[in-house]
């Protein structure tokens, strides 16, 4: 099956499993209302076993994740399967090969009967057992968040290749596999946001223009989340990060790609791309107005000037600003022919000093929040002299703060990373066993390896 097929048969087995656990409310274990549901859903888990050992369905900030695919289009069986799962305590489940039927039928009966609420993962895992079901467990599925979110990203990544070539082409693409991907990338944010949010550190100066697409794409959709957006609002949001500069597909690619400054004619020709990219949106299919609109006003500053001018009676989308800041920051972040890359918390200070002018406070205010006080990426010295990377900052920026060490005490770059986490307490004197002295320039420590946080791509 291709990655669509994939994402159709997981949505058919949530589908199934809420419809077996709605309907066993009506109907005995034995009545085919709930047998059937359960067989057909065992049927199509069991086509994916051909190819890997186990599936894991998650939820995460309200969103069902099933191999990475968020289900956003809920039934009433399927929000009823949702909520059970909330109540009872489940964050995730695995369904591993060797599964039969009668585990997914004692699993539902679980569901069914379970009265009490807020059960730990252990206790959950027990009963289930108990009852027994020998091929389903309950456990958050952390240790494949990083080679999902790299499969996420590279897809993304596809997608706006395809369609920035398809533009050139002169063809008009659907805008149905821009609206795929952010929906993957909003249910990866859910899950391990970390791990997205890690890879948009990853740049490529040879694809810059995918790579900075999508960057702008998470970091808008994780902005969006700090909101509290409705779920196509978010939608809107990413879809509009995603493809905000596909108006640079009508000029000039020696333009584009030039390599040092613009000569006023140049800069020109530069500031049509947001107003091509909104005509081009418009003709797309499966692409809401709001998004169009954000990708003609990105470049709007705060203050109202910036390009296109569109006059003081043009009301400009408020989330506009989102992507904004976005590209403003990914951009700064980037290494480019004609400047440095600037360290996270720089590029934050930069950006505070353009607040009120270019960008909106508030909007900026969200970014910082989504980053923390050491966003993703910065390299920091410990008090132990050691030198890593921010690796995870938790949820709004808050939470536990996790660093992939790179360099030793003595200054000698590691063969590997060695990953700590500053919430660790020493047991013997209550404190913490690390805590940060201060940031540092990666500069100081060329031969330190980069991107080394990340785990290596499965084979």
């Amino acid at each position: 099956m291709d990655r669509r097929q994939q994402e159709q048969a997981i949505i058919n087995v949530i589908r199934l499993l809420g419809t077996s656990l709605k309907n066993r409310r009506m109907y005995p274990p034995t009545h085919p209302l709930v047998r059937t549901p359960v067989e057909k859903c065992f049927s199509d888990i069991f086509l994916f076993f051909a190819q890997r050992q186990e599936l894991a369905l998650a939820i995460s900030d309200g969103t069902l994740v099933f191999e990475g695919v968020p289900i956003f289009n809920l039934t009433s069986s399927l929000e009823l399967f949702m909520e059970r799962l909330a109540a009872i305590g489940i964050p995730a489940i695995v369904f591993e090969k060797g599964l039969a039927p009668g585990d997914i039928e004692l699993f539902i009966r679980f569901l069914h009967e379970t009265k009490e609420e807020g059960l730990s993962p252990s206790d959950i895992q027990k009963r289930i057992e108990d009852l027994g079901v020998a091929h389903i467990r309950v456990k958050p599925p952390e240790e494949d968040d990083y080679a999902l979110a790299r499969e996420i990203y590279h897809d993304a990544v596809n997608v706006v290749v395809s369609v920035l070539k398809e533009i050139r082409l002169g063809r008009i693409p659907s805008g149905s596999e821009s609206v795929r991907v952010v929906n993957a990338i909003s249910g990866m944010l859910n899950q391990n946001r970390d791990a997205i949010l890690a890879l948009t550190l990853i740049k490529n100066f040879d694809e810059y223009t995918y790579n900075h697409s999508v960057n702008v794409a998470v970091l808008s959709l994780a902005m969006a989340d700090a909101l509290s957006l409705s779920r196509e609002e978010k939608s809107e949001v990413g879809v509009a990060g995603l493809l905000h500069d596909v108006g640079k597909t009508q000029l000039a690619l020696d333009l584009i790609r030039k390599p040092d400054g613009l000569t006023p004619a140049e800069f020109e020709e530069i500031k049509k791309h947001p107003e091509e990219g909104f005509v081009i949106l418009g003709k797309m299919s499966h692409i809401r107005p709001a998004s169009a609109y954000m990708v003609r006003e990105h470049h709007v500053r705060f203050d109202r000037k910036g390009y296109p001018d569109l006059g003081p009676d043009y009301a400009v989308q408020p989330k506009s600003q989102i992507i904004s800041v976005a590209d403003c920051y990914d951009a700064l972040t980037t290494m480019r022919s004609y400047q440095n890359a600037k360290q996270p918390i720089e590029a934050l200070e930069i950006m505070r000093k353009l607040t009120g002018k270019s960008l909106d406070p508030n909007i900026l205010a969200t970014l910082n929040n989504v980053m923390g006080s050491y966003p993703i990426g910065t390299m920091v010295r410990l008090d132990s002299m050691e030198v890593g990377i921010v690796i995870g900052v938790g949820l709004s920026g808050k939470g536990p703060i996790r660093i992939a060490i790179l360099v030793d005490r003595q200054g000698n770059p590691l063969p590997r990373s060695e990953e700590v986490d500053l919430t660790d307490v020493d047991p013997r004197t209550g404190r913490p066993r690390w805590s940060i002295l201060s940031t540092v320039n990666p500069l100081l420590y060329p031969d330190a390896p980069k991107g080394v946080f990340l785990p290596p791509p499965s084979s």
